[in-house]
């Protein structure tokens, strides 16, 4: 009946089990009564506060009479997944305010991929973006990174321009 909330990866385990109460007419003090979990306990489930352990979901679980075991250990676990993909997400990607938006006038910037598309990204910026853009990229993907994809694509289309950066913003580690 429930196992839909299973997939809400989105949404915090409280805000589930606050739904779930408020569907099955329980209030927290009752909740807290038929499952022998503290009323305070309860409280800090639904705000958040406190993580559900296995054993405490499996007494939620048999007072809401939900037939899945570890349901809301479960789901709290798949939120906190969720959160830290979003979180890892975020790292990957460098300082946005730092682009322009016509240096990638051709791509939908939220849709880049910074990791797969490295080598085209910083042939770009080292070929068209200004010194903002330029220090972004280098802090971003590091010296080395860069030094080994330019070093390969001298010959690009705006080459001069690319040359003229990579000796500026990076050289002492270029060879000739």
């Amino acid at each position: 009946m429930y196992e839909q909330y299973l997939t809400y990866h989105h949404i915090p385990c409280g805000a589930i089990l606050g739904r779930i109460m408020a569907k099955e007419h329980f209030t927290q003090r009752e909740l807290a009564s038929r499952s022998e979990i503290p009323y305070q306990r309860i409280n800090d489930f639904i705000a958040n506060r406190r993580r559900i352990s296995p054993e405490n979901s499996l007494k939620l679980e048999k007072v809401l009479n939900i037939d899945y075991q570890c349901f809301f250990y479960q789901i709290q676990t798949n939120h906190e997944i969720y959160l830290a993909t979003r979180r890892f997400s975020e790292q990957l990607q460098p300082d946005m305010s730092k682009y322009r938006k016509n240096l990638f006038w051709d791509t939908d910037l939220d849709t880049i991929d910074w990791q797969r598309n490295s080598e085209w990204i910083i042939k770009r910026v080292f070929e068209y973006g200004n010194q903002n853009e330029i220090e972004e990229t280098i802090r971003f993907y590091g010296k080395i990174k860069i030094t080994n994809v330019l070093q390969n694509a001298i010959n690009s289309w705006n080459s001069e321009n690319l040359k003229y950066n990579l000796k500026k913003y990076l050289g002492d580690e270029i060879e000739d």
